[in-house]
């Protein structure tokens, strides 16, 4: 069911909302934005790239600042969502998120060992309390190699919470 997204009558895209079902009318999906959605996408989702620099760099009055200028720029936008057929459904509040950027920072973490780890393999109660409750006969789940494949989403997702939770089904 395609639901379309909207910035002062200008169609900036669709979804349908697809993701699994969230309580709390909250909702989420991949976007596909139009062209003029696409040429605003730096601005809807300008918004998480200036939280994580204020989270790397520390509360400051340049990195506030920056918030605060991508929230307004995101919410000039007046962004607002329509069902199906072309009413306005209220939301509390929409965001886009950008996957490549989500991507790169998962890319750019540090590596496992370079993170510091409450568990120590070399500690025998630490390994004790790992396998406890495990019978030597239990199976180990088959792990399927297909996880580690790189797979090709598509490069927006929208997620909103509903005003009135029930107002999609």
């Amino acid at each position: 069911m395609p639901y379309t997204l909207w910035s002062r009558n200008r169609l900036l895209g669709e979804t349908d909302l697809g993701f699994v079902f969230r309580l709390d009318g909250f909702r989420c999906g991949w976007f596909h934005p139009t062209e003029i959605g696409n040429r605003l996408m730096p601005v809807i989702t300008g918004v998480a790239p200036a939280l994580r620099a204020r989270w790397a760099l520390g509360p400051d009055a340049t990195t506030e600042a920056d918030v605060l200028s991508a929230l307004d720029q995101r919410d000039a936008l007046e962004l607002e969502l329509r069902g199906p057929d072309g009413a306005p459904i209220a939301t509390e509040h929409i965001d886009i998120v950008d996957t490549h950027y989500l991507l790169e920072l998962a890319r750019s973490a540090p590596e496992p060992e370079e993170v510091p780890d409450e568990f120590d393999l070399d500690d025998e109660s630490d390994v004790q309390a790992l396998l406890e409750g495990r019978q030597p006969d239990d199976e180990l789940p088959e792990l399927d190699a297909s996880w580690d494949e790189e797979v090709e989403h598509p490069r927006y997702q929208v997620q909103l919470r509903l005003v009135h939770h029930d107002a999609i089904p």
